[in-house]
């Protein structure tokens, strides 16, 4: 049986994390595994000879120092690295990979796969591959799907049918629902989360993508004609590339396609897409998480808990709130601030000025300047809240108190 040819994308900025990802420091290459970073375990992953060919990358220009020094640290050689002028979003990405590999080999089977995304147990990610690639024989394309373990509107979902077995026929995709939706969707066991890994092969792509849109697969070919090879990376055509629309992989070819089947994927699988997903990881203690690597904050005891530093730069701080059951912070103000709340783990009580409401885990709220607001654990277990500040300054003397339940009203 073939080897599969990764295709690994690495271009993204993971916007949802940020202050934490950045656009010159995105999510996958930030160290929040000791030394390692996402993409650093990508790689890790894809280096099974007996499974997988030598990876695909495709990146921004931008990121070549970050990939470079990634190759280096891991010791991993790339067949290709595909540097995009701009962003153009995963379809142009993949399909352009796709493309410049078919030239060497028409027969080639690939896997496309995220650079963001964590997978703790290697073993059961490998025999998920092995099963699929014994099954591309049956044509179409094969996903892999993640049991969802809580409602989220952050995933798009797969629908599949009822059989019990390995390999589930795909019936329909809900894209991104509300959490109300979501709720719904977990408790049917035919639905599934989609991890955004795809395994098929190279040949049949092109044939079923030239049926589902020939221009924009005429449009992507010319653009990789028109490009440049210097060594093991490939530049296409900036004027070409530019033009091209900013299409996801999913809604240009994989919400088309006639025939998907899926596996599903038990490894231990989380995007760590939002902070609710991060906070979520850093609290097994099996997951060897450094949230954030540079410098050493100890925990600042508070009445109600403590507060840990988790990374500060000039325009932003973000803080782990850890809140005992039963305590609330001060009813407060800032001058200087603005915060964002997201609720990682227990049943938060919110005032916002005039308004009260109850927050759970993957919640969120922004709190402006000047707004009065606190912080309540209405719940039985510790609540656990990032909060993201931005702003032009962020010392505890920028806490104006109204009322506080342990006399601290003229203290900061």
């Amino acid at each position: 049986m073939k080897k599969l040819r990764p295709i690994l994308l690495a271009g993204g900025v993971g916007s949802r994390l940020w202050p934490l990802s950045t656009e010159d420091r995105p999510k996958q290459f930030i160290p929040i595994f000791k030394e390692f970073s996402l993409f650093d375990l990508t790689l890790q992953r894809m280096n099974n000879g007996q499974l997988f060919k030598k990876p695909i990358i495709v990146t921004s220009e931008r990121y070549l120092e970050q990939v470079n020094l990634s190759l280096l640290r891991t010791g991993i050689e790339a067949e290709k690295i595909i540097l995009e002028p701009e962003a153009k979003n995963t379809f142009p990405a993949i399909t352009m990979a796709i493309l410049l590999a078919l030239k060497k080999d028409k027969s080639e089977n690939f896997i496309v796969a995220p650079s963001d995304h964590y997978i703790s147990i290697n073993k059961n990610f490998h025999d998920c591959c092995l099963l699929a690639r014994s099954n591309l024989d049956k044509g179409g394309l094969i996903l892999m799907g993640i049991d969802p373990q809580y409602p989220s509107k952050d995933y798009g979902y797969i629908s599949t049918n009822m059989q019990d077995t390995k390999i589930k026929i795909v019936k329909s995709f809900i894209e991104k629902p509300d959490l109300k939706e979501s709720k719904k969707l977990i408790k049917d066991p035919s639905v599934y989360w989609n991890a955004g890994i795809f395994i098929f092969n190279g040949s049949w792509y092109i044939s079923n993508l030239n049926k589902i849109n020939s221009q924009a697969l005429e449009e992507i070919l010319e653009a990789v004609k028109e490009g440049t090879t210097k060594s093991n990376f490939f530049y296409p055509n900036s004027n070409l590339f530019n033009k091209l629309k900013k299409l996801s992989f999913d809604k240009a070819f994989v919400e088309n396609n006639k025939l998907s089947l899926m596996v599903e994927l038990k490894a231990g699988w989380s995007d760590l897409g939002s902070w609710s997903a991060l906070g979520a990881m850093q609290r097994d203690p099996g997951s060897a998480m450094t949230l954030y690597s540079e410098g050493s904050y100890d925990k600042a005891e508070k009445p109600w808990g403590y507060f840990e530093t988790l990374m500060e730069t000039d325009a932003s701080k973000v803080k782990l709130l850890y809140v005992l059951p039963g305590e609330r912070l001060s009813l407060q103000k800032h001058q200087h601030r603005r915060e964002t709340w997201y609720v990682i783990h227990g049943t938060a009580r919110v005032t916002k000025d005039e308004e009260r409401f109850t927050m759970q885990t993957g919640d969120s709220v922004i709190i402006e300047k000047n707004q009065l607001h606190r912080l309540e654990n209405s719940g039985d277990i510790p609540l656990q809240i990032i909060e993201v500040q931005t702003g032009s300054y962020f010392g505890e003397d920028d806490i104006i108190r109204l009322e506080d339940s342990y006399g601290r009203v003229d203290i900061h």
